[in-house]
């Protein structure tokens, strides 16, 4: 069965409805009448155990107190350690990295609460570099600054910047200044030291051109085989590209090799040195000349001939390359001596002469000889040595021995062995005549008593011409 309700019945519905809920109000405020209110706080607390703060910065605490509903009591505020931290009207301020403890009291209450501190260092996040001039020529120099963040970094003024340089050969740094030392990009690197924060700024160092070459002579002369050095100047001093390109205008006369020019064969040729940086040109033109003589060589420095004697010396002409080793020779007295052009020395008298080789080629290369010519009975030696000798006021008794050497190299013919007394009395004598051959000797031996300063006397024949020798026999 269905109910159908009437505008009626819902009337009634309503009013039923708002007396039940007065009712409920009712009963409810009577009840509260009944619970009494606390009258204080009874409990405070942080919100939180423990708090960070950086040094420099601060940060507010938070006190919770019980019942939350009356109003907060006013609050005492100290620190354990004021060197860490301080505290005022419930802010905390970070002075040193540390630990330490906040205590808060309830005032008239009784109450206390605590909270730890923990003050942290403010830490580097970056580095930033920056210079006056980033774009350097060789040679020129910048100053790096840098800048922290954050810019209140506990202890800034103890950090220790490391600095380096990607590429030396561009530019190098030292304390923050760069030196530009050749064109290219290079990164200039900054480090804290102990950290792994760095700042980075690139330099860009631009090339100098060339503007000009020069060689150190623009003409010369160079042996066949031997070497000579170009020395080449290119301006500016600190241009970048410093490369040269050398050629020889006729490499079968010289040839030419990073500025070493080596002669090949007598003439004349041009070399030339060229820049790879705008092509700047100079030349120098060199002659080659023939090896010269540079030395002489003679198998003698002192000679001694007779007069008549010949002598060739062989000279030695060095080096074996000089292409002209004629020589002009010359005496320095030609009565003593002569030589003729092919190196032929004749004894002309008695005496001393300097034999002069000179090289034609190269007149200021020369040596010499000393030649000593003597007679050529002077080649004849003689000598006489006494034994068993007894002299009593210049009268002599004694064994002799005389000895007679022919050195020279003809034949000499003996004729006579004499001894004579001081007066020119023949006291004994040997006449058998004696060829003595070159190189060999004939000794005559004898005893002689009481004669007054004895001496002996030898004639002899050299080369058709007689010679008579006075030896004397000392007492």
């Amino acid at each position: 069965m269905l109910a159908i309700l009437t505008t009626r019945h819902l009337s009634q519905i309503l009013k039923i409805g708002w007396v039940l809920l007065l009712l409920i109000l009712v009963s409810g405020c009577s009840r509260d009448k009944d619970i009494p209110k606390p009258s204080k706080v009874t409990q405070i607390q942080f919100k939180e155990n423990l708090l960070t703060v950086a040094v420099g910065k601060s940060a507010e605490l938070k006190v919770i107190h019980l019942p939350s509903e009356l109003s907060p009591p006013g609050y005492d505020w100290s620190v354990s350690d004021a060197g860490v931290a301080r505290v005022e009207n419930g802010v905390v301020y970070g002075l040193k990295a540390g630990e330490t403890e906040v205590s808060v009291v309830a005032n008239g209450l009784g109450l206390t609460a605590r909270i730890k501190i923990k003050v942290v260092p403010v830490l580097l996040q970056a580095l930033r570099l920056q210079a006056e001039k980033t774009s350097l020529l060789p040679g020129e120099e910048t100053q790096i600054t840098y800048t922290i963040e954050p810019q209140d970094v506990t202890d800034a003024d103890q950090l220790e910047i490391q600095w380096s340089s990607s590429d030396e050969a561009v530019c190098k740094v030292s304390g923050g200044k760069v030196l530009a030392i050749g064109a290219g990009t290079v990164d200039i690197v900054a480090q804290i030291k102990g950290a792994a924060i760095t700042g980075t700024l690139r330099i860009q160092v631009a090339p100098v051109p060339v503007e000009s070459v020069s060689l150190n002579v623009q003409q010369t002369e160079v042996t066949v085989g031997k070497g000579m050095r170009l020395v080449p100047q290119i301006l500016p001093a600190n241009a970048t590209d410093q490369r040269l390109i050398w050629s020889s205008d006729d490499p079968q006369v010289a040839s030419v090799d990073q500025g070493i020019v080596l002669g090949i064969t007598e003439g004349t040729t041009t070399i030339r040195v060229r820049t790879v940086d705008g092509g700047k040109t100079i030349v120098c033109l060199v002659t080659v000349k023939p090896v010269q003589v540079e030395r002489i060589v003679l198998p003698v420095t002192n000679l001694s001939i007779v007069v008549g004697q010949e002598y060739s010396v062989e000279a030695v002409v060095l080096p074996e390359a000089a292409k002209d080793k004629s020589l002009r020779w010359n005496s320095s007295n030609v009565s003593v001596a002569t030589v003729n052009q092919h190196g032929q020395v004749v004894g002309k008298g008695k005496g001393t002469a300097i034999i002069w080789a000179v090289s034609v080629s190269n007149p200021r290369i020369q040596t010499g000889f000393q030649v000593s010519v003597s007679g050529q009975e002077d080649m004849v030696f003689t000598q006489v040595t006494a034994s068993s000798q007894v002299s009593i006021n210049g009268y002599m008794s004694a064994d002799l021995s005389a000895l007679f050497e022919n050195g020279s190299s003809s034949p000499v013919k003996l004729i006579s062995f004499e001894v004579m007394s001081h007066s020119g009395e023949v006291v004994l004598g040997n006449y058998k005549a004696a060829i003595v051959s070159p190189s060999m000797q004939y000794r005559h031996t004898c005893a002689i008593k009481n004669v007054y300063r004895p001496y002996i006397r030898y004639t002899f024949e050299l080369n058709g011409r007689r010679y008579a020798r006075r030896v004397e026999i000392s007492l």
